[in-house]
């Protein structure tokens, strides 16, 4: 008799689990809020049942029994990295498609998981606990400035505030504590770390099963930010290719972190890394990653699958000497959002959506045509991701798919992410954690100007010559209708 795996997730997250589900030949269910019974997740199961909330755990468990389901997907966000959450599921005789609730308390609390990796001799940042505003001060001048302030439940670029000048982190200390409490209900502990200005972000993707295998899966590096929220992504990293001896070390920290949690399914351990090279361990990821495709693109390892085999009960079906790099893989994270207007969250209903195709391109995505987009989850609307022989290939096929894909009805940062694509900087893999905050009125200034210009292609119009100034053609057009209707560059006419 088929497997059943409730999917609590939303978006397409679930609609990639559904998809591994399927291929075991197990039956994928879904879940959905009232407000967003149109969304085309709903559609990816063989059956559908309504929750209160993505965060009301009885409400989820309960549709998890009525549909008799054997193991539970927490996807990525909402519930997926809270252990109380996982217990539960587990109590109710569903199995856990994550790391063990214990696991996920040792690796998943930011400040316990630093302990543990200073007690196992990986290299951490300099930081200290504060309890207060005067505490948190006090730290800042002791481990001198910049620091960060941070809320050990916080994630996604939430909850963490960077304090440059004296006075600053107290001021930040009640800021981050407020948006840990509004976003993951509590902040539990703050601490201040020191600040590393312009490193790279690199992250180590693990695997585990129950009898104690435990593999590394290469490492991915995810240095274009901004706000501290991902945008592009690739594996291997370009860093990593260039630096002896780096791959290495961040894949030995990240497994001995992994073996002394007993960790099993997937999680990723991610690092900064300064100019000299050196890493250091900043956190621990619980759950699946937005950005998992892109290992998966150059290991061939279907991690949703490995995450379903595990939870219902198998062995990891391979071995550490199966897993090898096969060429490059770069992911774009395409938004409901407008770079124009301060990255704001976008909403409407999508009248024109097409994929790109092509070889060594997949699209992950949870939109589609007459679907509403809503502020009020996520504003990722799909993620493309190109596959290459080597970075090169990758960087060029993920260019024409870009330059390919269509989103109309609502404004993306489509645009934005053809510029940070086409830039010589970005081809030569020479960017940190700063770079695209730094570059971004450049890289708006030459998104506007493709803007204007295929509109006034499309339009039909003369003088393209005279093409306006950066912020010149969100007043000029009506840009999410006209331009994303007609993609970018070319055809304009299509």
């Amino acid at each position: 008799m088929a497997k059943r795996v409730l999917i609590a997730a939303r978006g397409e997250v679930a609609i990639r689990v559904a998809r591994a589900a399927r291929e075991l030949g197990w039956e994928p269910v879904t879940i959905y809020e009232e407000d967003d019974r149109a969304s085309p997740h709903v559609a990816a199961g063989v059956l559908a049942l309504p929750v209160r909330s993505y965060t009301d755990p009885d409400s989820i468990i309960e549709a998890a029994v009525k549909a008799g389901a054997d193991v539970l997907h927490p996807g990525y966000g909402f519930l997926s990295e809270s252990p109380e959450f996982a217990e539960k599921v587990l109590s109710a005789g569903i199995s856990w498609a994550g790391p063990s609730p214990k696991a996920m308390r040792m690796l998943g609390d930011k400040t316990g998981a630093k302990q543990l990796a200073e007690k196992l001799g990986v290299p951490t940042l300099p930081w200290c606990r504060a309890r207060s505003p005067r505490q948190a001060e006090e730290c800042a001048r002791r481990l001198g400035y910049p620091v960060v302030i941070k809320a050990s439940r916080a994630g996604g670029g939430r909850g963490m505030r960077v304090a440059r000048r004296p006075g600053e982190a107290a001021r930040l200390y009640r800021l981050v504590s407020l948006e840990a409490e509004l976003g993951f209900g509590g902040a539990g502990e703050v601490y201040v770390e020191r600040y590393l200005e312009r490193p790279r972000h690199i992250e180590v993707q693990v695997l585990g099963d129950e009898d104690g295998a435990l593999l590394h899966l290469y490492e991915r590096e995810c240095s274009l930010q901004r706000r501290r929220q991902k945008v592009v992504e690739e594996a291997p990293s370009p860093l990593a290719e260039r630096r002896r001896g780096l791959r290495e070390r961040l894949i030995d920290y990240a497994l001995r972190l992994a073996e002394h949690a007993g960790y099993t399914s997937a999680g990723t351990i991610e690092f900064v890394v300064d100019g000299r090279g050196e890493a250091y361990f900043i956190e621990a990821n619980t759950r699946l990653q937005v950005e998992h495709g892109v290992t998966e693109e150059v290991t061939g390892v279907d991690m949703v699958k490995m995450q379903l085999l595990v939870a219902a009960g198998s062995r990891l079906p391979i071995s550490q000497r199966d897993v090898r790099l096969h060429g490059w893989a770069v992911e774009a994270r395409v938004y409901a959002e407008d770079p124009w207007a301060g990255f704001q969250a976008s909403e409407g209903v999508v009248t024109r959506y097409r994929e790109p195709r092509g070889p060594g391109i997949r699209v992950d995505s949870g939109i589609a045509e007459g679907v509403p987009v809503s502020s009020r989850y996520d504003t990722l609307l799909a993620k493309v991701i190109a596959r290459g022989m080597d970075r090169g290939e990758a960087v060029a096929r993920l260019r024409a798919a870009l330059g390919d894909m269509v989103v109309a009805g609502v404004e993306t940062n489509l645009d934005l992410l053809r510029a940070v694509v086409d830039s010589p900087w970005f081809a030569d893999g020479e960017y940190d954690t700063a770079t695209l905050e730094e570059r971004l009125p450049e890289l708006l200034r030459q998104a506007g100007e493709r803007r204007a210009l295929a509109a006034a292609i499309a339009s039909g119009l003369r003088g393209v010559a005279r093409l306006p100034g950066p912020r010149a053609p969100a007043a000029a057009f009506s840009t999410a209708a006209v331009v994303a209707g007609h993609g970018w560059p070319w055809p304009p006419w299509s």
